[in-house]
């Protein structure tokens, strides 16, 4: 899979979307944003339909409307090679085996912006699974 050229954010929190694209932003040619899980399904799906480019997301779990972890399930039943990181405070052993059965990256909060960048890049990379 070609290295992504655009990036989702998905998180509820506004300081937190900031975080993620001042973090990692640069490496992107276009930044879309989700304030919650139904915006975040509804961003895949009119990315889909528009580019059929699809977006590297970067979503939190817990969010109003439907929990992130629930729509890049249903995301990765359509496309199984679609780059994915989790981000959540409440990382449980149930959540941890969850994500690695749907093959979506963790990364638990608090965490620093250089693990964030390590991430992606393997993410992007395809180093990851």
């Amino acid at each position: 899979m070609p290295r992504p050229q655009r990036l989702l954010i998905a998180d509820d929190s506004a300081a937190m979307r900031t975080l993620v694209r001042e973090a990692i932003g640069h490496r992107f040619s276009e930044i879309l944003e989700a304030a919650d899980g139904r915006d975040l399904l509804w961003t895949l799906m009119r990315s889909e339909v528009a580019s059929h480019e699809y977006p590297l997301v970067v979503s939190d779990l817990c969010m109003p409307g439907y929990d992130g972890l629930d729509v890049l399930e249903a995301w990765r039943d359509l496309y199984p090679t679609h780059p994915m990181v989790l981000i959540t405070a409440f990382p449980s052993q149930a959540i941890r085996e969850r994500a690695a059965q749907l093959d979506i990256v963790l990364l638990a909060k608090p965490f620093s912006t250089s693990a964030l960048r390590r991430v992606i890049e393997e993410v992007s990379d395809g180093d990851v699974g």
